[in-house]
């Protein structure tokens, strides 16, 4: 099943309407050319004096402040828009990492406290017990991804050595299956790492990609991890051992557009701050429908354009 051209409109005039600025002016980059340098104007509106990235770039929490998961959430945009190391954003976001490592942690912490001071997500919410907030139960989210721009952008760093040993042997300690999360920030470090290094966390993630991706569609509405989470284009290593997984999903989500053109998250905040999940919610949306979109049309699984 392709997606129509009738679904693609449909799409389209939902992010017009409905979408974020930021997935608006993303839109409009990846499928009518439309300018880098708007999408960069946007990007710059979730980007701190400190150079963190805040402002709810991450539409689970709604934290003004920034924080080092939000910043991931940039950088992940920054790096598909091919800004250089030294773009102003890369750099004053590389700063603000730099400037908030933890030594006690051995790496950064995903969210500070004053995450609870805001709407979020339970999941968000951060244990001043633990240290932590609830997504934060190994060391690999979202370090082992914040070591993958270090690689990217600061490859220098004169501790970027010593981090890269810490996110190996976290990823040989860690209990398997891997939790989907960890599974992303170790795929996004293996992009960026060269040589025996790139090969030993390929070679993990290759060997553990099956137990961690739910291949069974009858599962797919609820939270977990989809077969082009991890392949979301043909170049994809993963891409020949989930072959016809993935093009079970892409015939399911054809399939799974709602009617107005947009793809649903498969979660929700459990009936906390049910008015600024409504807000989160539509974001969310967004997202996901640009991300599948571009999906789409990296499998040729379309009709336009």
């Amino acid at each position: 099943m392709t997606l129509s051209t009738q679904q693609w409109k449909n799409a389209r005039a939902y992010m017009k309407k409905y979408a974020r600025p930021l997935e608006q002016k993303l839109y409009s980059f990846y499928f009518e050319g439309g300018s880098r340098d708007d999408v960069i104007q946007e990007l710059l509106s979730f980007q701190n004096e400190d150079g963190g990235f805040g402002q709810a770039i991450e539409p689970d929490f709604r934290l003004g402040d920034s924080s080092p998961l939000a910043t991931t959430v940039g950088l992940q945009i920054a790096k598909d828009l091919a800004l250089p190391a030294n773009h102003h954003i890369i750099q004053k976001a590389m700063e603000y990492l730099n400037n908030t490592y933890d030594e006690d942690l051995q790496g950064w912490n995903a969210v500070s406290d004053k995450v609870n001071t805001v709407p979020h997500a339970p999941w968000w919410h951060f244990d001043e017990d633990k240290g932590h907030c609830g997504v934060q139960t190994t060391w690999a989210n979202p370090n082992a991804e914040i070591v993958a721009y270090f690689h990217k952008y600061f490859p220098r760093h004169f501790r970027l050595t010593d981090w890269t040993d810490k996110a190996l042997q976290e990823l040989n300690d860690l209990t398997l299956p891997f939790e989907m999360h960890d599974f992303l920030c170790y795929q996004r470090l293996s992009q960026e790492l060269s040589g025996e290094k790139k090969k030993n966390v390929l070679e993990f993630l290759i060997s553990n990609v099956k137990d961690t991706v739910c291949t069974d569609p009858s599962k797919w509405n609820q939270y977990v991890a989809k077969p082009l989470q991890v392949a979301s284009d043909p170049s994809s290593p993963f891409y020949e051992l989930l072959k016809e997984e993935i093009q079970m999903q892409l015939n399911w989500e054809a399939e799974n557009q709602h009617p107005e053109g947009y793809w649903q998250p498969n979660w929700s905040w459990f009936g906390q701050y049910e008015n600024e999940w409504k807000d989160a919610e539509t974001e969310w949306r967004g997202i996901l429908t640009l991300n599948m979109l571009r999906i789409f049309r990296a499998y040729r699984m379309n009709s336009t354009p």
